[in-house]
């Protein structure tokens, strides 16, 4: 089920509201990292895009509209801003630096890799593009360590790159 109600997007986005498994923001937030592994739809709940997603059932899928909110609500900014800083401490990447855990995700063909890029392009739909920055020069700066394969680079710079906005359709 694809969820495209702005009311329920930015509540929870903003915190106020749960998800479609009764989850509010926060709680996904306090996941613990094998929690985060293990549940693949959280990512699209914290990271949301305006696509539709071939790796979970129900997820929501933003419009200009939900996203001019969106950048105008210092509560929805600070917590895209938290939801970075929460996965980059699952990637243990950047402060929370630990080689065997990012041993662990930076392989070909690991799903974490695609939750990168969807990382990267929720920032910058979000007009957050220093973080954005930042999460990308880490995580390169990690693959290029392991020697990921060029073609998941060339996907995050893509979604580093391209006009994300452009791309946004009512």
């Amino acid at each position: 089920m694809i969820i495209t109600d702005k009311n329920t997007i930015l509540g929870f986005l903003r915190g106020h509201l749960t998800d479609y498994k009764g989850r509010l923001h926060e709680d996904i937030m306090n996941f613990d990292d094998k929690e985060m592994e293990k549940c693949h739809d959280s990512i699209q709940q914290i990271f949301p895009l305006h696509e539709i997603s071939k790796h979970a059932n129900t997820y929501p899928v933003l419009t200009p509209s939900i996203v001019d909110d969106a950048k105008q609500d210092n509560t929805i900014q600070d917590n895209m801003r938290r939801a970075k800083d929460r996965f980059e401490r699952f990637l243990a990447i950047g402060s929370y630096e630990d080689v065997d855990k990012q041993r662990k995700w930076c392989q070909d063909r690991n799903h974490n890799l695609l939750r990168i890029t969807r990382a990267i392009r929720c920032l910058r739909i979000f007009g957050l593009d220093d973080e954005a920055t930042d999460l990308y020069r880490k995580v390169v700066a990690v693959g290029d360590h392991f020697g990921i394969g060029s073609q998941t680079i060339h996907y995050w710079q893509k979604a580093y790159n391209e006009d994300v906005w452009e791309s946004l359709q009512d």
